[in-house]
């Protein structure tokens, strides 16, 4: 009796069982589509950089450094002595060019005005002169030639007078063509040729002003100085240019932020939006966006949620501040762009 009524508990479970799976009906429901919400603000990470790129400031030319005038975090104003190098060279060659100058000017100025009256009557005192000379040669020459032909004076004198006659006749036609020269003025050939080396020694002045400038290093604009990369007494070579300085003006800055690719479309130039940084709390900055890019790349931007993707790909977009930020944000701070959708 006990083992049939073990076998009735027993068997009604069972029977329950394939009666529920004989009577429900095994056909799946219909799926229905699925909706992906998505976030109604755009989150975009980023970095905040100068609106200006930053720049490495190198000599120009090559020597030793002989001072650096300033150091990492100092403001500098556009023009503003950096660094220098020695210029003792540069200033003699300057000097040079100087003295090579005020050379040329003058023959520039004695070819324009010609002969002074002193210069001029010297040169006609000795014209006359050398015309005398002449003359007293001559007669010499006839008297030897005269007396040569009684056998009074010997063939080698006459020959003398008669060479030094002719020596006489030519220095006095030179005489007269310096003179002559003189009295008509400067050739207008020397002229031009005095004002080329005018031209000339100018030119080289410039380019030894320039050489010497270039042993200075100064700041182009106004900014910061990031980085100092170089010390006092070391050389400087145009092989490889050495980095003196590092500068960047921190006046203007902006974020320069990553949009994940299925975002793009909800992003547009002019959309007002706002940015948070951990380092600030819940402080929002107002920004706008002014710049977007057109080409999808890797994303570079690291955040510290651990469900960001970091395989994806993404446009990268400009946001500028909505005036001065009100505190001193340092370049690469990372930062969060909030846009609405």
């Amino acid at each position: 009796m006990n083992k049939l009524i073990k076998s009735v508990l027993l068997a009604a479970p069972l029977a329950a069982g394939a009666a529920y799976w004989f009577h429900t009906d095994t056909t799946p429901a219909a799926a229905g589509p699925t909706i992906t919400t998505r976030p109604a603000t755009l989150v975009a990470p980023g970095r905040v950089e100068p609106v200006r790129d930053a720049v490495k400031l190198a000599f120009e030319a090559q020597g030793r450094i002989v001072a650096i005038e300033v150091d990492e975090g100092n403001a500098v104003t556009a023009g503003q002595v950096l660094a220098r190098l020695d210029d003792r060279l540069a200033k003699a060659r300057v000097s040079a060019a100087e003295a090579q100058l005020s050379a040329a000017k003058a023959r520039y100025s004695l070819a324009r005005r010609g002969p002074r009256g002193e210069d001029l009557a010297a040169a006609r005192a000795d014209a006359d002169a050398a015309t005398a000379a002449a003359a007293h040669r001559d007669a010499e020459k006839s008297r030897s030639e005269a007396l040569g032909k009684t056998g009074a004076v010997s063939t080698s004198v006459v020959d003398g007078d008669d060479a030094a006659a002719r020596v006489a006749a030519a220095q006095a036609a030179a005489a007269k063509a310096r003179y002559a020269s003189l009295a008509k003025g400067s050739r207008m050939e020397m002229i031009e040729e005095a004002a080329a080396a005018v031209q000339l020694a100018q030119s080289e002045l410039d380019a030894a002003k320039v050489a010497l400038d270039q042993t200075v290093l100064r700041a182009p604009s106004d900014g910061v100085i990031l980085r100092r990369t170089a010390e006092v007494g070391a050389l400087v070579t145009l092989l490889q240019p050495t980095a003196i300085v590092t500068m960047a003006d921190l006046r203007n800055l902006e974020i320069r932020a990553e949009v994940d690719e299925a975002d793009v479309a909800a992003i547009a130039v002019g959309q007002p939006a706002f940015a948070m940084a951990d380092a600030y709390g819940a402080r929002k900055f107002p920004v706008t966006i002014t710049q977007i890019t057109h080409e999808l790349g890797r994303k570079t931007v690291r955040d510290d949620d651990p469900r960001a993707r970091v395989d994806t790909r993404v446009l990268e977009v400009v946001a500028s501040f909505d005036g001065a930020p009100g505190v001193a944000l340092p370049i690469g701070l990372r930062m969060s762009v909030y846009v609405g959708k």
